[in-house]
Parts: structure tokens; C-alpha cells; sequence
């Protein structure tokens, strides 16, 4: 999913950030992720701060995860969330 990398790296607003990491977590729920065994419970992206709490639920769970394609689901959605995070804290610095 590297074209969902690329849409953090061009965003240029907060809000296309959280635009783009909602639409990212909708994708995956609840297809592949189980929002309540991800600790997910909201799954919902409206703010950086929610941008933040996935990040940390989902990182605190990633080592936890109980099969190996649940543990890659797992890293490519915290590795997703880091780098959201990193490009709001980007645009805050510019801004």
C-alpha cells in the first residue's frame, strides 16, 4: 500500500492527513482487523489526535498479535500510523 504512503508525504494540511489515514483504517476494518482485538474500539480518524491514539493502540498490540498474518497486519498499520504521525509533526514544524 505504498500509494497510501505517498498520499502522507503530499499532504499539506493536518486535515489531509487525518483524511487520508481515515479513509487507510477503513479499508482495513473490518476486513482484515478486528477492531476489538486490535483494541480498536473507536475506529474512527477525525483529529491528529486520533491520528496519535490508533498509533498507540496498534503499537502497543503489534507484539501481541496471535497468527503471523494478523502480526504483518498488525506492522503495516502501525508502520502507516508512525509515518501519519511524523508528517503532522512536519507540518507543524513548517507551519
Amino acid at each position: 500500500m505504498d500509494c497510501w504512503h505517498h498520499e502522507i508525504d503530499k499532504a499539506k494540511t493536518e486535515d489531509e492527513v487525518v483524511r487520508s489515514a481515515s479513509d487507510y483504517l477503513m479499508l482495513w476494518a473490518p476486513r482484515e482487523l478486528d477492531p476489538m482485538r486490535a483494541g480498536v474500539v473507536d475506529m474512527s480518524i477525525e483529529s491528529p489526535d486520533d491520528i496519535e491514539r490508533v498509533k498507540s493502540w496498534i503499537s502497543d498490540r503489534e507484539s501481541t498479535a496471535v497468527s503471523p498474518i494478523y502480526t504483518a497486519h498488525m506492522r503495516e498499520l502501525s508502520g502507516y500510523f508512525r509515518h501519519a504521525s511524523s508528517r503532522l509533526g512536519e507540518i507543524r514544524q513548517a507551519g
